[in-house]
């Protein structure tokens, strides 16, 4: 997971609506900054990490939620859209993960037992005994199951990462990030705390 870079500059002296662009900047252009590897679905780290930027972004606006007007609450929803996205095509990717090695474990026992099959010769009346017991292993159950699984799950990621795509285009059609960006400098030029 990449670390969230420090917010560094800021006026101590000035009130924290002052010091809102400063902060906000930077947690804007780590998370336009992943917006890069959205194009490529295999980048499974960095569509986590940009997870991770969207719910630092998300957290900070929500902590500093009474600098902005009541109205600002529809943009937090976007945010968490973007997580909820992000999130559940992260948890594809670590559930697809585990299937995979299961898969593996249950290929390895039935790999045993195919091995075990080569021990005879011609139509020895065990070898029929041993290719029943082979063909009746559970292991044999599990790996169809688990196939399907993966299949499932990967077909789920597929369809997340789609509407994904196509909902960040639209926060991008919409004019997304300025609008963020003009929302924090119109926090920021705003004396007192109410909303």
């Amino acid at each position: 997971m990449a670390k969230a870079h420090p917010i560094t500059g800021l006026d101590a002296s000035a009130s924290a609506r002052r010091n809102l662009p400063q902060m906000f900047s930077l947690r804007i252009a780590e998370l336009w900054g992943w917006a890069g590897h959205l194009q490529y679905p295999g980048r499974v780290r960095e569509l986590h990490d940009m997870r991770i930027a969207a719910k630092r972004l998300r957290y900070m606006f929500e902590f500093f939620a009474p600098c902005f007007p009541a109205s600002f609450n529809q943009q937090l929803k976007r945010f968490k859209q973007i997580q909820d996205y992000l999130g559940e095509i992260h948890d594809c990717d670590v559930w697809v993960d585990y299937l995979r090695r299961q898969l593996r474990d249950a290929f390895r026992e039935l790999n045993t037992g195919r091995k075990a099959l080569g021990r005879f010769t011609g139509a020895d009346p065990d070898l029929g005994l041993a290719a029943e017991a082979l063909r009746e292993d559970p292991a044999h159950s599990a790996v169809l199951g688990l196939l399907m699984m993966i299949t499932d799950v990967v077909e789920r990621r597929g369809k997340l990462y789609s509407e994904l795509l196509d909902y960040w285009r639209e926060l991008e059609a919409s004019g997304f990030h300025g609008q963020l960006v003009r929302a924090v400098a119109a926090a920021a030029s705003v004396e007192g705390g109410a909303r």
